[in-house]
């Protein structure tokens, strides 16, 4: 059965960023693969957390940094982005993307060739973004938007709809402790378990 058209909501938020760049944003395609991108092809994707720890947890996730000294070693800037966009397609919880015919498991799975592909689908019906859970910290929410983007001052007006206001907020190493609550590649989602063992007792219920 082919998918509905995807439904779009709209986001004016304020996101972070930890990077080692001079930018927060970037109009070239990543040069790196990602969960939403494949490297050097389209969509581009910007990938931001709606809270200030979730973006440290990706990198302790994609860096494998998991003792307290090799964190305290690894230096990143943190920015603050200011993100007005519609066209935001929401699979902040697992049951948001079921309910829109996305395989809830791939928002955190370690393979990622379903949202890779699910990213072109939704590009190709007019997507500018997706909100989705961070794999590397359960309960934060990641946003990821398509396209170029291009950092002005922050406060400035927003004449275009590529232009994100951006800036530095710090720079050092990510938070002590944080370690401790990082999921690393090969480890098991406990939020996503919850939401398949509720979904399993609804379907046995349904049964009776």
């Amino acid at each position: 059965m082919p998918r509905r058209q995807p439904t779009f909501i709209d986001q004016l938020v304020i996101a972070y960023r930890a990077t080692s760049y001079d930018v927060p944003v970037w109009v070239s395609p990543n040069r790196r693969e990602g969960r939403w991108n494949i490297a050097n092809q389209e969509p581009i994707a910007q990938y931001m957390s709606l809270d200030a720890e979730a973006p440290f947890a990706e990198i302790l996730r994609h860096e494998d940094l998991r003792s307290e000294s090799e964190v305290a070693h690894y230096k990143t800037t943190m920015w603050q982005l200011q993100v007005d966009s519609g066209a935001i397609v929401d699979y902040s919880t697992f049951e948001l993307a079921k309910a829109a015919g996305f395989d809830p498991a791939a928002l955190v799975s370690d393979d990622y060739e379903r949202c890779q592909a699910e990213a072109r689908w939704l590009v190709s019906h007019n997507a500018r973004g997706v909100l989705a859970p961070s794999a590397a910290l359960p309960g934060s929410t990641n946003l990821t938007l398509f396209g170029p983007r291009v950092r002005v001052r922050w406060g400035t007006p927003v004449q275009l709809a590529s232009s994100v206001p951006a800036q530095p907020i710090s720079t050092g190493a990510p938070p002590p402790g944080l370690t401790e609550r990082v999921r690393y590649y090969g480890q098991r989602e406990p939020m996503l378990e919850e939401y398949l063992r509720r979904s399993s007792q609804r379907g046995i219920r349904g049964t009776d």
